[in-house]
């Protein structure tokens, strides 16, 4: 068994979309399943949504609960442009795990994800110039990765793959081509923790199995379709923006619902009987967040996507869909768990990290998820 431990449910669908390619069976749960058989047991923690210190809390407890397992690799998934508490959580996972260095490869050249003389680029472009700048949670306001993390790692170093191998707790991997994450894999021993993106897992798996991926079969999916966004980057809010204004059905969240604090729960009860009316008029429904009904204060975002989550659950107890497709990590934990959603069989790659799965909890559910910075594939959103 090969295990990943991730911090967001998308991570942990894409890594399984891999996973797929190379003939694994793949098992994606909320927590460490003690009984599961599969080739590839993907972990979705959540902790990028929490505090520091829950998810220093949560990574100790899953790599304690994956070591009776035996897995001959456990693989630490971290956003690519390393958002999160990436850095507490790692450093807390060698100490469970008796490891002395965690290798950190984010980059992934085919999204145009580079780090270059300690520099972040996306699309050629610094980090801090491009709309990471603005995320709601963890806005990256320095591409110099070294500046932006020395403050909380004293023995940090970001180096190139080649020349001698530093003795720092935690390096992270400088990336300019797709040629370099194959080179890091040569710098895994077993005192090393590897962590980082979809490339540098794939680099891992083309290692470890001696063969490249293929790609899984077609599949059409059904047409009773429920999109649920709660992403917040500008090209997926244009998009539903685009869609209302086309005359698709687009349910947003009623703007009394988007401050943070108290909520009855009549007024959701309110907005899950409008998304059920809208479905079952045009059987596609996309619902939203408006951003310019949303407010900036503390916990906003928590509270958005568990208010959507509470509206999805009502709503489906009255509609029968075929797809349940969500994008961004935080809002599908959200609402897989609040619909009981616990443990799921990635079943095909749509894209590179789009990834449909069958629900092991609901026999007639499938499942597609999309994280939020990535594009949607053209047969998904028409």
């Amino acid at each position: 068994m090969l295990a990943v431990i991730a911090d967001d449910f998308t991570g942990a669908a894409e890594l399984g979309g891999i996973g797929l390619a190379y003939g694994y069976t793949v098992e994606i749960a909320m927590s460490v399943n003690p009984a599961s058989t599969a080739d590839l047991l993907l972990i979705s923690t959540d902790v990028r949504s929490g505090s520091e210190s829950e998810a220093v809390e949560e990574m100790v407890t899953v790599s304690r609960a994956l070591l009776p397992l035996k897995p001959q690799l456990i693989y630490k998934k971290v956003d690519s442009v390393l958002r999160g508490h990436v850095m507490a959580e790692a450093l807390a996972q060698l100490t469970v795990l008796g490891l002395t260095k965690a290798l950190i490869v984010p980059a992934n050249p085919a999204l145009g994800r580079t780090l270059v003389n300690g520099l972040y680029y996306v699309q050629g472009e610094l980090i801090h110039q491009t709309h990471f700048s603005a995320d709601p949670e963890f806005p990256v306001t320095e591409s110099d990765v070294q500046k932006r993390f020395s403050e909380r790692v004293n023995r940090l170093t970001i180096q190139p793959h080649y020349g001698s191998f530093s003795t720092a707790d935690i390096i992270i991997g400088e990336v300019s081509d797709e040629a370099d994450l194959p080179a890091w894999v040569e710098r895994i021993d077993e005192q090393t923790l590897p962590c980082g993106g979809s490339g540098f897992f794939t680099a891992i798996l083309d290692a470890h199995t001696g063969a490249k991926p293929k790609k899984t079969a077609p599949v059409s999916l059904g047409n009773r379709r429920l999109y649920v966004c709660g992403s917040a980057f500008g090209a997926s809010v244009e998009l539903v923006r685009r869609a209302a204004l086309a005359g698709l059905a687009v349910c947003y969240m009623p703007g009394e619902l988007t401050r943070s604090g108290t909520l009855a729960s009549n007024d959701v009860t309110g907005w899950a009987a409008e998304i059920g009316r809208q479905w079952q008029a045009h059987q596609q429904v996309i619902v939203a967040i408006d951003p310019a009904t949303v407010a900036r204060d503390t916990g906003v975002a928590v509270h958005l996507r568990n208010t959507m989550a509470r509206a999805i659950r009502l709503a489906l107890s009255n509609v029968a869909i075929d797809e349940l497709i969500i994008e961004g990590g935080s809002t599908a934990a959200a609402v897989l768990r609040e619909i009981g959603v616990m443990r799921l069989a990635p079943t095909h790659e749509l894209a590179p990290g789009v990834v449909r799965s069958k629900a092991l909890d609901n026999d007639t559910l499938h499942i597609t998820v999309k994280p939020g910075s990535y594009r949607w594939p053209p047969d998904l959103w028409t």
